[in-house]
């Protein structure tokens, strides 16, 4: 139920704290090592079961029926042992202790929910994972246009507007007028794939796309099993209850086999060329695992690493500590990459807007 790195912090407790009962350790037993309220019954059989029976058996009933609200300390406790009133006794107001425990409940979920992995979520664990990717930061990056836009403290001098201003000063050089390059998002383009075992992650990648889009323009998805089919419709058109719904009737190869040299060849084709990956980044989930000649996958990589500033691949196998990149697509990819992560779970999902603006490599 509590994993190493609660265990550590219930240590640290237990040496910054030290408690003589076993009520005291009990209740930092349970602020530390308490995953989710939901857990409660669960923590306190293990609890008995490893420290044995509470000094008042009575006190504990009393209190494990309590959950918004800590004990009270013995009479005879040392000062030491005092534990803070309940926020009700606070001059804070009551609506802060109704609060109180709900950001409690949800920052511990959000904790657990950001090193589970996608494929390892339920339904309702899937939901709330939806909701915490919305709080991703969303990448963005700028580039200099060619374009230039008039600008008070530019860095180019402008003729033309600075003869144009003295014309309506009898020819009197009143103004110098400057110009300076305009600023564009660079693109970003997501291309998943939806093949059996990634289809878990590549939900998890299409939803940040979905952020990502209503956030910045420039953002484009696709999704390949054996053929390419272009998502950036859906994006901005479906909502978050819809979305994959929306995506299993598009596609129509949704759960099949992989040809990632084909799809590549059909992105590089039709989309990057015309701008949905120019200069940009472009963001590719697969496991690598290529049907065909993974030759294909060489070249076709070879030709977006000339059309893209930056290309990031996602593959959740790299999680692994033993794992090698030994599947001959990933293997024929590998050499043009600038980012490769595994983005399997919330916190390694945040590393993907970290890579697309240039800090990871």
């Amino acid at each position: 139920m509590a994993g190493t790195r609660r265990a550590q912090t219930f240590a640290e407790v237990l040496r910054v704290l030290p408690t003589a009962s076993s009520a005291g350790v009990y209740w930092r037993a349970r602020a530390a090592m308490l995953p989710s309220i939901d857990d409660l019954d669960a923590f306190q059989a293990a609890f008995l079961e490893f420290f044995g029976a509470i000094d008042d058996a009575d006190a504990l009933r009393r209190l494990v029926r309590t959950v918004d609200a800590p004990p009270r300390p013995a009479p005879n406790a040392p000062k030491r042992e005092t534990i803070p009133p309940p926020p009700s006794d606070r001059p804070a107001g009551p609506e802060l202790a109704d609060k109180a425990p709900i950001l409690w409940i949800a920052a511990s979920s959000q904790d657990r929910l950001s090193d589970k992995a996608f494929e390892d979520l339920d339904e309702a664990e899937r939901a709330a994972m939806m909701r915490l990717i919305e709080r991703v930061r969303t990448a963005a990056e700028l580039r200099a246009s060619r374009r230039r836009r008039a600008d008070q403290h530019g860095d180019r001098f402008d003729f033309r507007r600075t003869l144009q201003s003295a014309a309506r000063t009898a020819g009197e050089l009143a103004r110098r007028r400057t110009t300076r390059r305009r600023l564009r998002l660079r693109p970003v383009a997501f291309v998943l794939d939806v093949s059996g075992s990634m289809t878990p992650f590549a939900r998890a990648l299409v939803q940040y796309a979905r952020v990502t889009a209503a956030a910045r323009p420039a953002v484009s998805a696709f999704a390949f099993a054996t053929r390419l089919t272009d998502l950036t419709p859906l994006l901005k058109r479906a909502g978050d209850d819809r979305l994959m719904s929306a995506i299993a009737q598009t596609v129509r190869d949704y759960g099949g086999g992989t040809r990632i040299g084909a799809a590549l060849r059909t992105f590089n084709d039709r989309y990057a060329v015309r701008g949905a990956a120019r200069g940009g980044t472009v963001v590719i989930l697969s496991d690598g695992w290529e049907r065909e000649d993974p030759a294909l996958v060489g070249a076709e990589m070879a030709r977006l690493r000339r059309l893209t500033r930056r290309i990031v691949w996602v593959n959740p196998h790299k999680r692994h500590a033993a794992y090698e990149p030994l599947a001959r697509g990933m293997a024929a990819a590998l050499p043009y990459l600038d980012a490769f992560l595994s983005g399997h779970n919330l916190r390694t999902l945040e590393a993907v807007a970290d890579a697309i603006e240039g800090r990871l490599g």
